[in-house]
């Protein structure tokens, strides 16, 4: 496959104060085997060492810019107001993509374009990159998502053309704007599952869904806010606790028959098939 027949992907990458994690990032999109990335970096006006590790790769990035914002919604839009490419992504600071994740979600979205999103699995990391669990997810299911389902924001790769008419992220969110977004895109385009890893989320103090979720929550404001996006997306009937519970254990069992499943060992066999072929400098083999 010749160079522009590949479609351009852009990555943004919001970042504020994340010296400790961003170079990891960085080279983690820097390194991806697929051919044609569109990297843009928005810093909210770091005060650490970021900016030196920006300027570090800054002839490899497309876009970078350093100035007070007014959050991470607002950062990832206006990253995706300078992208020129045709499948978007946002990374932060402190996540990292695998490898091959985006000539996978590429493979995915050129083949089957009835899919306006697909996303992955997904490894959590502490702060010393170190494995911690690995979140293995079922196919995707709209109905059982309105239950509080889960969907990896750091693997998820979606169409120019959903998150125009999604409108983007709601800048008045901090915490559930991703989760309120997938919510949109369900409203105008499809998901899809894909069964392999794609990217690592970092478990650390100072992480925003640590702080705003675990136990070592700083205040009730992240299950406030997921709370108004439930009430903004979803009927009465999805916020029954009851009824969520029975949804995870029917998710929980959907994952571990599916993982066994003749259909998905195929599946895989695909991707490292995919996976090899982009290693090999082959570009993506058609599809099965």
């Amino acid at each position: 496959m010749k160079m522009n027949e590949y479609p351009l992907v852009t990555i943004v990458t919001p970042s504020y104060n994340q010296a400790d994690y961003l170079e990891r990032t960085i080279l983690s999109v820097l390194n991806q085997d697929y051919p044609r990335i569109e990297y843009i970096v928005i810093d909210g006006g770091s005060t650490d060492a970021s900016i030196d590790i920006i300027k570090k790769y800054e002839d490899r990035i497309a876009f970078w810019i350093s100035e007070p914002d007014n959050g991470q919604s607002h950062a990832i839009n206006k990253g995706f107001k300078h992208a020129t490419g045709e499948i978007f992504n946002w990374l932060n600071s402190d996540d990292v993509l695998m490898p091959s994740a985006t000539t996978i979600a590429v493979h995915y979205l050129t083949t089957y374009p009835q899919y306006g999103m697909v996303y992955g699995d997904r490894l959590v990391v502490d702060q010393h990159d170190q494995a911690l669990a690995c979140i293995e997810l079922p196919s995707f299911s709209r109905f059982l998502y309105h239950f509080g389902g889960f969907l990896p924001q750091e693997t998820s790769f979606f169409r120019r053309e959903l998150w125009r008419q999604a409108n983007g992220l709601d800048e008045d969110l901090h915490i559930s704007m991703d989760r309120d977004l997938w919510l949109k895109f369900m409203k105008v385009g499809k998901l899809y599952h894909i069964p392999f890893v794609l990217g690592s989320w970092r478990e650390h103090a100072s992480a925003k869904s640590c702080l705003s979720f675990g136990a070592s929550r700083t205040s009730d404001n992240g299950h406030q806010e997921k709370k108004q996006v439930e009430a903004r997306h979803t009927g009465r009937i999805y916020h029954s606790a009851a009824l969520r519970r029975v949804a995870h254990k029917v998710d929980k069992l959907r994952a571990i028959a599916e993982k066994y499943s003749r259909k998905r060992k195929r599946e895989i066999s695909v991707i490292r098939d995919v996976v090899g072929s982009a290693r090999d400098g082959n570009g993506s083999p058609e599809g099965k």
